[in-house]
């Protein structure tokens, strides 16, 4: 039997992987210990999930959590959609659609995962929420109007749906400052943002699908 070695073990490519993988992975960690220690935070606190580390029950935030998982999804299915669609040499338009879409998903998984405009952005930038929504608003027209023929042709209803619901939950805590009542105010909000979601899900799935299917045909 040869002398076992790591070359003999891992092609070329598999160790740039493994490299690419793991080294930023340390680096992550390293930077993260450093931070906590630096300011007195128990690794733990920040690696642990949130309802272990404040004793909560198993069942909070389970809902917010399920959107996270459906932003999560879009984004990937988008991303690698618009791979094989540029592979397969379809036109340039269905490409940038599908990237900026996921561009813009992550930057609201970002947001919701994070609590960006809920939080960050207010009590630690001082940036009024207003501004974020006002950002990812202009986004969405952009998109829209830049990609109108190709939405055009896809299941749309599911997109605008997604703009109302997803827009109906921003404007709920501002409808409230206006001084309307409104009942169980979290289950307005959330109702709709999950909606939100789970439209947008659905509808960049199916038009995902759709482009593949064209492309691989």
């Amino acid at each position: 039997m040869g002398n076992i070695s790591v070359s003999s073990l891992f092609k070329k490519n598999s160790l740039i992987t493994l490299a690419l993988i793991y080294i930023p992975g340390f680096l992550f960690l390293g930077t993260v210990l450093f931070i906590a220690r630096a300011n007195g935070i128990f690794f733990e606190t920040i690696s642990r999930d949130p309802v272990q580390v404040l004793n909560g029950k198993p069942y909070v935030g389970i809902i917010s959590n399920l959107g996270i998982l459906f932003w999560s999804s879009a984004s990937a299915i988008l991303f690698y959609s618009a791979l094989i669609v540029r592979n397969r040499k379809r036109p340039a338009k269905e490409v940038y659609f599908l990237v900026f879409s996921g561009l813009l998903s992550i930057l609201m998984l970002i947001d919701d995962f994070f609590l960006m405009h809920d939080v960050i952005f207010p009590d630690y930038l001082k940036i009024n929420e207003m501004v974020v929504y006002l950002f990812y608003g202009l986004s969405a027209v952009a998109i829209f109007l830049r990609y109108f023929r190709i939405i055009m042709d896809t299941d749309y209803v599911l997109l605008i749906l997604a703009f109302i619901l997803l827009g109906l939950s921003a404007t709920t805590d501002e409808i409230i400052a206006f001084g309307i009542h409104i009942q169980h105010p979290y289950i307005v909000e959330d109702s709709f943002k999950f909606l939100g979601i789970l439209s947008w899900f659905s509808y960049f799935t199916r038009t995902a699908y759709k482009f593949v299917k064209a492309a691989i045909v």
